[in-house]
């Protein structure tokens, strides 16, 4: 980070540390080095086996699969994600096939192989400006970090625009040439910010990591990015899309973004608080950070470094918040950013702190291990425990071990037995795969436990045994008309001859005035009023209530379907109303 060289060091001094003992590069021979390869490939085979995918993930398939039945493409699909992502995701789906259980552990998998591309491309352009330990544990960390996402963050346009901004970064940092390093990482940080347009705060977090070692590089890079991110919206919105349109339209549905109600100060700051440890009981290597800070500033030669440290770190941390905010919705993967930034500076504090003193800060080291093993108990005292509590105890908990840390590499002591670096890297896995286990959470919302990964199963079955009693209403490959949330739809597959497979501009409280006239409204609407809708909608009365959404659109949807009660089921099928 402050004190990287902006040069590749000289040959004689590469794999050296300019702060202390030599940087030897990481055995993975040895037993400790085999152990921790062998614990995270399993861990990482376990997670692509069993986690599956989200359920916006599955919105977005079925928006594309049952479209791309009826002839439409991803550029003409509404799916509430935008352009770049939905043919992202169609490039996954493309190449699986099989049940979908199957194909879904085969776009982990590829997954799995972008964050590993990901991580060697930075091991690169980082070993280019510090000690090879120091480029492996960050490197490899980020991309564990990815890779190890809790499954409500996989995949998700977050998921993808870290994942671009760490491919940027390691263009920018590691080609050689700072004109052609920005002309080549600017591709990548462009298509970062339109993964989602929000996720423009990852590519900013990009360009902060990149002008703490570079600033001419983090320059050229942003001015780069800037003529790249246009000419990739003109192409989008050349594609035949309706980018524009739902660029401006899908505001109006969000009655959570910032600026949509008064601003309190107070209530903002105490929901951004809740918020961060929600977020850090999601993935406990988040409560490491301000550990990983003191140490990597401890390891710094000047206060003017330590406080540049402390500057760019906050930095990152409120941009990452800031995107958050401003989308308003308090979503878990809105803030996927901050683990990777806690567990990229823990990387780096570690691999300095060898470098300095020859052995592992053993408490943080510890703490990580012990976050690992009790986050995925929660589960378990969730009733009787606030989350938010805990997660912010575990975060000052970090502090102390830090300074802890430093307090004993400063005391006399006999020279002790040498540490191996796998070991603390293997304290660091069990802390990253908290996030796999049956009972580790999913969602955590202002300190409550709400959702555990065995209970998303739950619900996932349950939303497929209702769409195989659809299915067996249904004539085979009838096209229907969907009034339903797109995970329903996703095992439903029926084919939808609408843009908007899933009436996401239906699905909005009455007070939202404006929604009714806005052009993707009235397209919505027109896919139930046209002349000839399909002869069968299926209905999901939980999600799209006809006593909630605008009247009027309640009024064409009866006039056109006839639905029977729904007598305690999800899914109801309705029959189109023949004239006469």
């Amino acid at each position: 980070m402050t004190d990287i060289s902006t040069s590749p060091p000289p040959v004689a001094q590469r794999g050296r540390s300019p702060h202390g003992p030599a940087s030897r590069r990481p055995r993975l021979t040895s037993p400790a080095g085999w152990t921790t390869a062998i614990a995270t490939a399993a861990l990482l085979i376990y997670t692509t086996l069993t986690a599956g995918v989200f359920l916006d993930i599955r919105y977005v398939l079925a928006a594309l699969r049952t479209t791309g039945r009826s002839g439409l493409s991803p550029s003409e699909v509404f799916a509430h994600r935008p352009f770049f992502y939905r043919w992202s995701i169609a490039g996954l789906d493309s190449v699986t096939g099989g049940s979908n259980a199957v194909r879904e552990a085969l776009m982990r998998l590829v997954g799995l192989a972008l964050c590993a591309a990901v991580g060697l491309l930075l091991h690169r352009a980082l070993r280019r400006r510090v000690p090879e330990r120091d480029a492996m544990l960050v490197a490899g960390l980020t991309a564990l970090t990815l890779a190890f996402a809790p499954v409500i963050d996989y995949l998700q346009p977050e998921w993808f625009a870290l994942v671009l901004a760490a491919a940027a970064v390691a263009a920018a940092l590691g080609v050689r040439g700072p004109w052609r390093a920005a002309a080549l990482a600017a591709l990548p940080l462009g298509l970062a910010v339109l993964m989602k347009y929000s996720t423009a705060g990852t590519a900013a977090m990009a360009l902060v990591v990149v002008f703490a070692v570079d600033r001419v590089r983090a320059l050229l890079l942003a001015a780069a990015t800037a003529v790249a991110t246009g000419l990739l919206f003109a192409l989008s919105a050349w594609s035949g899309s309706r980018e524009l349109q739902w660029l401006r339209d899908m505001p109006y549905i969000n009655a959570h973004a910032l600026g949509s109600e008064p601003i309190v100060v107070r209530d903002l700051l105490l929901r951004t608080a809740q918020y961060l440890g929600d977020r850090i009981a999601l993935t406990p290597v988040l409560a490491l950070l301000p550990g990983a800070l003191l140490l990597f500033a401890a390891t710094l030669r000047s206060r003017r470094q330590r406080v540049e440290a402390v500057v760019v770190t906050l930095l990152l941390v409120v941009v990452g918040l800031a995107v958050v905010v401003y989308q308003g919705n308090w979503f878990a993967y809105h803030g996927e950013s901050l683990p990777v930034v806690a567990a990229a500076l823990t990387g780096l504090a570690i691999g300095r702190w060898y470098g300095r003193h020859g052995r592992p800060p053993l408490c943080l080291t510890l703490l990580a291990l012990l976050y690992g093993v009790l986050t995925p108990l929660l589960a378990h005292v969730r009733a009787d425990v606030d989350v938010d509590v805990l997660a912010w105890l575990a975060s000052a908990a970090a502090l102390v071990a830090g300074a802890v840390d430093l307090l004993r590499v400063r005391a006399p002591r006999p020279r002790a037995r040498r540490v191996p670096v796998a070991l603390p890297v293997l304290a660091l896995v069990v802390c990253l795969a908290a996030t796999v286990w049956p009972s580790s959470g999913v969602r955590v919302v202002r300190g409550e436990l709400v959702t555990t990964n065995e209970e998303l199963k739950v619900q996932a079955r349950s939303a497929e045994t209702a769409a195989a009693q659809v299915n067996a209403e249904l004539p085979a490959g009838a096209e229907v008309q969907y009034l339903a949330f797109g995970q329903q739809a996703y095992y439903i597959g029926h084919p939808t001859p609408c843009r908007y497979p899933f009436p996401t501009f239906f699905n909005v409280p009455k007070q939202l005035t404006e929604v009714p006239s806005l052009t993707s409204t009235r397209e919505n609407v027109r896919c139930v009023t046209q002349k000839h809708p399909p002869e069968y909608a299926v209905y999901q009365p939980s999600w799209l209530s006809l006593g909630v959404i605008d009247p009027r659109i309640a009024a064409d949807i009866r006039t056109t379907y006839e639905c029977p009660e729904p007598e305690g089921r999800q899914l109801v099928v309705c029959t189109l109303r023949h004239p006469g």
